[in-house]
């Protein structure tokens, strides 16, 4: 159910009361906002740009959380799930169509840049930082403990997922569930990679996940028709971004 007063709250301190009253924000459920910071959308700001506090999964979870002391960037339709916990203290860009699963934290100090048509499952973890520092017992020397995360296009972190400081990705990568965690630069993998374990390792290429509900409501009709079907074959000749990028 819409929160109505959450909704007119949000959108009036986020974008003054005539851009508000556009409505880009739908905020559904319960939600906590402790800061709203700067929002700037690079993209026409028209009603449903953002939703927060989807719940299609039926989560259950006391509410959301928006906590924004930084800079969020907005280029595209996002979407932040039910139970979702949204931190940031620097600077967040969304390239567009992106989902933050349900009950999934972003926690960002310093700058997260998530690309075009990725996706967080269900209880990612996102930190750009470790929290703590740890000092060398022997040298008594204290590391940096944050680094930027870069994520590609058409990136898919399966459920529970952690994605720590210095990750980045290439485009077309498929993170596997559970418990999969990645610390690095991934880009020298093959396109359409998929990683998973703890730290992630390489386990397959040459697929992506289909993202468009048209196509995938269409896969499962054909698999619950003809249960003893291997496979489901797409038109050769189809464009695979049209049918592995949310509708």
């Amino acid at each position: 159910m819409i929160n109505i007063i959450a909704t007119l709250r949000f959108n009036i301190k986020a974008f003054g009361l005539i851009r508000g009253l556009r409505l880009p924000v739908i905020v559904y459920g319960a939600l906590k906002i402790r800061h709203i910071g700067t929002i700037r959308v690079h993209c026409p700001l028209r009603r449903r740009l953002i939703i927060i506090g989807n719940n299609h999964e039926s989560v259950v979870a006391p509410y959301t959380v928006f906590d924004n002391q930084g800079t969020v960037d907005v280029y595209g339709r996002l979407f932040l799930n039910y139970g979702s916990s949204f931190i940031n203290r620097g600077e967040v860009i969304f390239r567009g169509k992106n989902i933050v699963g349900n009950q999934t934290v972003i926690d960002i100090r310093h700058r997260l840049d998530v690309g075009f048509n990725t996706i967080f499952g269900f209880e990612n973890h996102v930190a750009d930082h470790d929290h703590h520092f740890m000092v060398d017992v022997e040298t008594h020397r204290v590391r940096q403990n944050f680094a930027p995360i870069t994520l590609g296009r058409f990136n898919w972190f399966g459920g529970n997922c952690f994605i720590k400081k210095g990750t980045v990705t290439p485009d077309y990568l498929t993170v596997a569930s559970p418990c999969s965690m990645l610390s690095k630069d991934y880009t020298a993998l093959p396109p359409h990679s998929v990683l998973a374990g703890c730290p992630a390792r390489p386990v397959k290429q040459g697929v992506r996940r289909i993202c468009n509900h048209v196509i995938e409501r269409e896969v499962r009709e054909h698999f619950l028709q003809h249960p003893d079907a291997e496979y489901y074959q797409v038109d050769e000749r189809a464009d695979l971004d049209e049918i592995c990028e949310l509708a």
